[in-house]
């Protein structure tokens, strides 16, 4: 096996280099049969130069965050001295942080909403009012001890902290065009928007199965109600086959009056009778519809179509309700125990009448049945 010598890497002057581990394949074939393994070189990679702006960003923002951490530690301790007075000395220091937390916390909503400026303004200006609310009591708690002079310089603390994180998130912050911030809200408006409106639909969507699963009777008839006037505007006009309508009548000619200078010769017939364009002739009434023969009813009124089984039913009414109405008027299918097969057919055949003929009818029937008597058992 022989091992291919490494070449030199030329390297340019001014650029440091760091020598790295790599792994190049190596083939050996013996008796027609290859065999491949990695095998570890050296090799020497060019570093960049060092980023100085990232590191002084880094160094600043290490000292924002311990500067922070004592001006929270000297604030609770501060806070919860002069509220110890008044509160248990745990409860008065845990309600220490929540100064410092609070003007941090709008700083940081601040650095979020920085694109809109209106927004941007409103944790601004939070932010400023939690920090002098802060102060104040530091100062207080100075002058409780007879300490002003102490108390103003523990003050200081969240000042200087504030402004040093303002000036940190301040290297982030890019003054916008008008036009390009207003393209950015508006998109922002329409995600959000979109984001709305799929959670509250899938709040409503989980309300309505979880009373559609338990089935009230309120929720049952609204439903009903929804589903009537959604289904109102498709009912069908009265079915006028087999009756001759007669289109109405149109509108009387006006009379002509006489050409000027004829007089009144005109206005005889020769026979001396008065002419047609002497009056006007009043326009013959409407003529009702005529009834197709054999119809009950009587002339210009529809039959009164024939009564379904299982009595009147409302529009859009489920196939739930009418396995429900049905067991209601018959006592003999709301035993808790399976129909024949003859009490089936026949409940099958008067929801067929309501509802129309589906697929599956039968078993579809038969499901309901059982769910409405096992609801009848839980609320029993």
């Amino acid at each position: 096996m022989s091992q291919t010598p490494e070449t030199p890497q030329p390297r340019q002057p001014g650029v440091r280099y760091r020598k790295v581990t790599r792994y190049r394949e190596e083939t050996t074939v013996i008796d027609g049969r290859p065999s491949t393994r990695r095998v570890p070189y050296l090799a020497y990679v060019p570093v960049p130069p060092r980023d100085w702006d990232e590191i002084i960003r880094r160094g600043v923002t290490g000292v924002a965050i311990v500067v922070t951490v004592l001006a929270a530690a000297g604030t609770t301790a501060s806070i919860g001295g002069l509220l110890s007075r008044m509160l248990h000395p745990a409860v008065a220091y845990a309600v220490g942080v929540v100064f410092t937390s609070s003007w941090l916390a709008c700083l940081g909503v601040e650095q979020i909403e920085r694109v809109d400026a209106k927004r941007a303004q409103q944790a601004r200006f939070g932010g400023w009012v939690a920090l002098l609310i802060s102060m104040g009591s530091v100062i207080t708690y100075g002058d409780q001890l007879h300490q002003l002079p102490a108390g103003v310089v523990g003050s200081c603390l969240d000042l200087l902290a504030k402004g040093l994180w303002f000036l940190v998130m301040g290297l982030d912050r890019v003054n916008l065009d008008p036009g390009v911030a207003h393209w950015v809200a508006e998109q922002e408006q329409a995600i959000a928007g979109k984001f709305l409106l799929g959670t509250r639909l899938a709040r409503l969507n989980r309300r309505s199965n979880a009373m559609q699963a338990v089935g009230t009777p309120e929720f049952r008839a609204a439903e009903a109600i929804l589903t009537q006037a959604a289904q109102a505007p498709q009912i069908a006009a009265p079915d006028t086959s087999g009756q001759t309508v007669q289109a109405p009548p149109e509108p009387p000619t006006p009379p002509v009056p006489p050409p000027s200078g004829q007089g009144p010769s005109l206005s005889k017939t020769l026979s001396g009778q008065p002419s047609a364009l002497s009056a006007p002739v009043p326009p013959a009434g409407p003529v009702p519809p005529v009834q197709s023969a054999g119809a009950g009813a009587p002339t210009g009124q529809q039959t009164p179509p024939a009564p379904t089984a299982g009595g009147a039913h409302p529009i859009g009414q489920s196939i739930a309700a009418t396995v429900r109405d049905l067991l209601s008027k018959n006592p003999a299918w709301a035993v808790d125990a399976p129909l024949d097969e003859a009490e089936l057919v026949a409940m099958t055949e008067d929801v067929r009448q309501i509802h129309g003929d589906r697929p599956d009818l039968q078993n579809t029937v038969r499901r309901t049945r059982d769910r409405e008597l096992k609801r009848r058992r839980k609320t029993g």
